[in-house]
């Protein structure tokens, strides 16, 4: 009969997906454990513990082989002030924090450094709106007006027009 036991992750092995964990209550080491994930075919996710993290185990029989279960919250590890019912939840430890609400598929994301994306071609259906700077390195095309501070790009007016090769005034507004 497999055994489920309690106990703290000593050796993590990254890329092979597998955990040697100390049960502190036998004085004794465990085989080297398959890593519980969710899905490992099609959608494929990947999360290992960090080293010192308690966690479940199921233990073959033979105790020469068995799984990493997985930890669960507690007093020194409290669930995250954010969950509730209908929310998904990943917490990094930089604070980088993503949220998918299932109710409203709405998806927050919270990231303390630089978000990435490289692909050949991003579509985006909706309004937009940035607060920040936007820095362009290539073309840019519009089907629509382009405005700045009222002043329209394509039906804007200059002030100060003089024949010849003289410069003209701003855009009147």
């Amino acid at each position: 009969m497999n055994e489920i036991r309690y106990g703290t992750v000593s050796h993590v092995f990254h890329d092979e997906g597998r955990v040697k964990v100390e049960f502190e209550d036998l004085n004794i080491s465990s085989a080297i454990l398959t890593v519980f994930q969710g899905r490992n075919q099609g959608v494929k996710q990947y999360s290992m513990p960090k080293i010192n993290e308690k966690g479940l185990c199921l233990i073959a029989t033979t105790g020469n082989s068995g799984y990493y279960l997985g930890s669960g919250y507690n007093i020194q590890d409290p669930v995250m002030k954010e969950a509730g019912e209908g929310k998904y939840i990943t917490l990094y430890p930089d604070g980088t924090k993503l949220i998918f609400y299932e109710n409203t598929s709405k998806l927050y994301i919270d990231c303390k450094k630089n978000i990435e994306i490289i692909c050949p071609q991003i579509s985006i259906t909706g309004d937009i709106s940035i607060k920040g700077n936007i820095i362009v390195e290539g073309g840019m095309t519009t089907t629509e007006d382009v405005k700045a501070a009222g002043v329209s790009l394509i039906n804007h007016k200059t002030t100060g027009v003089k024949a010849g090769g003289e410069i003209s005034g701003p855009p009147q507004k």
